[in-house]
């Protein structure tokens, strides 16, 4: 009758082998642009416009034998019209998890500070 055990050298059983560590973590992100139709980009590769589902793959990164970290995960709107600026964000920092939904509103556009003034030029003392 076979068990599934083998016996080894000096009659020792042999255990299975232990599966392999998953040294990722896959995670789904829901990207929504108002308006919608944006390009988007995760960890700067083309994902599709705008909404979208999107699967995600996070790495862990370090040394084994002390906490590990999972990658973060770069995703960036691009604009598609005029008056839309590139919206992005960086997510799942500290290992954390990515949203499941992440939204951007693309004409929330950051206004550049006004030019100064120039300045008024010294008396030169001549009326």
């Amino acid at each position: 009758m076979k068990t599934g055990r083998r016996i080894g050298a000096l009659g020792a059983i042999a255990q299975p082998a232990q599966q392999p560590q998953q040294y990722f973590v896959d995670e789904t992100v829901e990207v929504i642009t108002d308006p919608p139709g944006a390009r988007i980009q995760i960890n700067d590769a083309f994902a599709g416009y705008s909404p979208l589902k999107a699967p995600v793959r996070r790495m862990w990164r370090g040394d084994p034998r002390y906490p590990m970290t999972l990658d973060t995960v770069k995703i960036e709107a691009l604009p598609v019209a005029g008056g839309q600026c590139v919206q992005s964000g960086i997510f799942g920092q500290n290992s954390g998890r990515t949203p499941p939904q992440v939204s951007f509103n693309m004409t929330a556009c950051s206004v550049p500070a006004p030019a100064p003034a120039a300045p008024t030029p010294a008396p030169t003392g001549v009326e």
